[in-house]
């Protein structure tokens, strides 16, 4: 059978020690009414809230703040109860209280700080004896903790960026000046004269090759015309093609035009040019010769030109690089300067915005921050209360185990 557990020593337990019970209440009671009594601090609290930037400004979008101040206000309650700041509200507490308090110790344990839900409302709560001296500790713990967060969080970059705008004022001269000087000395143009005359010399030589080859084939091909003649007369067609050969050798584009060995002849017949066979093939073969002296010496040009093309236009490309680089130079300095600029007049407008600000200053106390009574009393008596009966009971289950041994 299951053993039962007889719950009437307990309950008798409880009657006979009633007043034991009812005494550690009274008592629990009087400690609450004492430490009531006894809270005579007064209470001052200062009001500080984080306003949200109603606007970014962003003159240029290749600097950007990226700065928000939601990313400072979860440090904002250790930043208040830093030992610097607490410093300089204990040098203004030592003055407001003759010494009374003198530590940072003191300080720490007399202000505290609680915040809203999103962080942007922070009370900051001041305790002492004097509620003058609670008020005046609040409001200046409050002024000095926004002097902390502009100093560490505000923008200030117009010092900074002042700075960095005279160093580009700087660059953008030296680039300036850079530029100037290159173009003192920049032959750039010259080169292009130079290049372009031989070039064109170039140009004329190889028009010149051209013609003489032509002129040298046409030459072959009225031999061997001539030569598959089988009379010693020459054709008036063919002193036509003659004189056209030579007169072809006559054109040129340079300065010093070819002169063959040899005069054109119209005889007294009206004749073109000479009727024997033989003599033509003679003064032919004269003006080959004179051609290809001719285009020898056309090359030897044309050879002779390569290298000074060559180094133009190397010449040519380094003084463009030279100048580009330079140019870029110039303008980046440029950008830099206008984006530097930019970024001051965004600094100067946004300084205007603040990170903090006391929202409502600590008014003197006009009474002690005491808990509230009822409270305190129902919360001391359960203190009381529930331990004195565990213990009773604990008394009795040890007594009946202890009889049940013997």
């Amino acid at each position: 059978m299951e053993e039962t557990v007889d719950l009437r020593p307990y309950l008798a337990a409880l009657g006979r020690y009633l007043w034991l019970i009812g005494g550690a209440v009274v008592l629990a009671i009087v400690i609450a009414v004492a430490i009531y009594l006894m809270s005579n601090d007064y209470e001052a609290i200062a009001l500080l809230t984080v306003p949200e930037p109603t606007e970014q400004l962003q003159f240029d979008a290749r600097i950007t703040t990226t700065m928000r101040s939601m990313q400072n206000l979860t440090v904002y309650p250790e930043l208040a109860k830093s030992s610097d700041l607490l410093n300089r509200v204990l040098a203004h507490a030592i003055e407001l209280t003759d010494g009374r308090i003198a530590t940072l110790a003191q300080v720490r344990d007399m202000t505290t700080l609680t915040t809203s839900a999103d962080n942007r409302l922070v009370r900051l709560v001041v305790t002492d004896e004097d509620p003058e001296v609670a008020a005046a500790l609040a409001n200046i713990w409050a002024e000095e903790f926004v002097i902390t967060i502009e100093t560490l969080f505000g923008r200030g970059g117009v010092a900074y960026f002042d700075d960095q705008l005279q160093q580009a004022s700087q660059e953008l001269r030296a680039a300036d000046d850079a530029l100037v000087a290159f173009q003192t000395t920049n032959r750039q143009g010259i080169v292009d004269n130079e290049l372009m005359a031989l070039t064109d010399r170039q140009r004329a030589l190889l028009a010149d090759e051209s013609r003489y080859r032509r002129v040298l084939a046409d030459i072959q091909l009225l031999r061997r015309q001539l030569e598959n003649n089988t009379t010693d007369v020459v054709t008036l067609s063919d002193q036509l093609s003659a004189l056209t050969v030579q007169l072809r050798a006559y054109e040129t584009t340079q300065a010093t035009p070819v002169a063959p060995q040899f005069q054109i002849n119209i005889g007294a017949d009206a004749q073109l040019s000479t009727t024997l066979r033989a003599e033509l093939l003679q003064q032919l073969e004269a003006l080959r010769v004179s051609v290809e002296a001719a285009l020898t010496d056309n090359q030897t040009q044309l050879e002779s030109l390569a290298a000074p093309i060559f180094a133009l236009q190397t010449e040519k490309q380094q003084l463009f690089n030279q100048g580009e680089r330079l140019l870029s130079a110039q303008e980046v300095a440029q950008e830099t300067h206008v984006i530097v600029a930019r970024k001051i007049d965004e600094e100067r407008v946004a300084a205007g915005e603040t990170l903090a600000r006391v929202a409502g200053h600590a008014v003197v106390p006009d009474k002690p921050a005491r808990p509230n009574l009822l409270a305190l009393v129902s919360l001391l008596s359960l203190a009381a209360l529930i331990p004195s009966i565990l213990l009773v009971l604990f008394l009795t289950w040890w007594r009946g185990g202890a009889r049940h041994a013997a």
